[in-house]
């Protein structure tokens, strides 16, 4: 860990995870001095416990649809371009789950404009029945990263601190956190606790849990159904995950229970395919967060007393502008990436790059300020 500085830094980031460890990338290459913060160490939480894949996200027309369509094509770019060596181009085969997930890989492959193709025959010879029988498509590319690996490499360089940021305060137009300040202030925590009051902001936490095991059965493309069953850049290593678990909490008190785990991801995995001579060599645990409407975050964030104050009457459902909300000084949040977060961290930390360094604005429909209204109307 490098010596705590006084002087100012441009933007301090809190949390690293793959967003704040893709943002102070960006931002760095961009030419602003970075400082990187966490209480645990790179990619110690979520980020670390996801199986990292590159895919797209199978949906319907809409908002999140294009986003992650956009998200996905950058993404792959991104770490084919940048980190080859951290990087697994495979084929990708995704296979509904369920008759309504089957409708949505159905329209999805009416609209999407992404190289796909029939499944190989030496491929259709591993599926199971309930696999062969499902709704699918198989794209000619797709890509898995190493999760730790590809996060530590885009933070190689930047000024890391390892500890727990706790009170931060605003004073002369910087931001300090411990003895580090800083004109921008990121914050890209997950579902851990937040560091300002912003109640409003609508997360959920997802408990995610990945294993890597050894197996004699061969796998020559990325699989998603169940789970995410995926050749490794480690040699005749595979990794399944990460599931979700929505019911567990790792604030609840209770150790979480990494052998009945391990039994659904395998059992979840043999609905697809039979994983032959199989011998469990690592388990990867953390929390994510998702956003209560699934699209992620990225904008400033509101000062929700201040902007009640201005505006008592939003408590009874007065429309306001969220132009004329009053905002935190120079702070961004990144956050409600869900399962996605790989792919979507290159797409949020280039627009908030964008925004930081080049003056343009911020994406509204990705904003925090969206839960805003709905929030200050339960403060009646």
């Amino acid at each position: 860990m490098p010596t705590l500085k006084t002087s100012p830094y441009d933007v301090i980031i809190i949390g690293a995870g793959v967003n704040g460890c893709c943002s102070a990338y960006t931002l760095h290459r961009a030419g602003l001095r970075v400082a990187l913060i966490d209480q645990n160490g790179i990619a110690s939480g979520g980020s670390g416990a996801a199986g990292a894949f590159i895919s797209p996200k199978i949906s319907k027309a809409g908002e999140l649809k294009e986003i992650m369509s956009e998200a996905h094509t950058e993404a792959l770019d991104f770490y084919t371009t940048n980190f080859p060596n951290f990087t697994l181009v495979k084929p990708l085969l995704h296979i509904a789950n369920s008759p309504k997930e089957g409708e949505k890989v159905e329209s999805f492959i009416r609209d999407t404009h992404l190289k796909h193709s029939n499944i190989p025959h030496k491929i259709q010879t591993l599926l199971s029945d309930e696999a062969q029988n499902a709704a699918s498509i198989y794209f000619d590319t797709g890509a898995i990263v190493d999760a730790q690996g590809v996060c530590r490499a885009m933070v190689d360089g930047i000024d890391f601190y390892c500890f727990k940021a706790e009170h931060i305060t605003h004073e002369n137009g910087l931001w300090q956190v411990g003895n580090l300040h800083a004109k921008h202030l990121v914050l890209s925590i997950g579902a851990y606790p937040k560091l300002l009051p912003v109640d409003y902001v609508g997360l959920r936490g997802i408990w995610g849990h990945r294993i890597d095991i050894e197996t004699s059965t061969h796998i020559p493309c990325i699989l998603h159904q169940h789970v995410s069953i995926s050749p490794t850049n480690k040699e005749g290593i595979v990794a399944i995950g990460a599931t979700h678990d929505v019911h567990y909490s790792p604030f609840s008190g209770e150790p979480y229970d990494l052998v009945q785990g391990r039994e659904i991801l395998l059992e979840k995995a043999s609905k697809t395919l039979m994983l032959n001579n199989i011998i469990v060599l690592a388990d990867y645990t953390g929390l994510r967060s998702g956003s209560n409407d699934y699209l992620p975050m990225l904008g400033n964030l509101v000062n929700a007393d201040a902007t009640l104050a201005k505006y008592p009457h939003i408590r009874h459902g007065q429309a306001v502008n969220p132009t004329d909300y009053l905002y935190y000084p120079n702070v961004t949040m990144i956050n409600g990436s869900g399962g996605y977060g790989f792919v979507l961290a290159p797409y949020l930390a280039k627009r908030l790059k964008e925004f930081i360094a080049d003056g343009f604005e911020m994406d509204p429909i990705l904003s925090p300020s969206r839960f805003f209204p709905r929030w200050a109307k339960r403060q009646s």
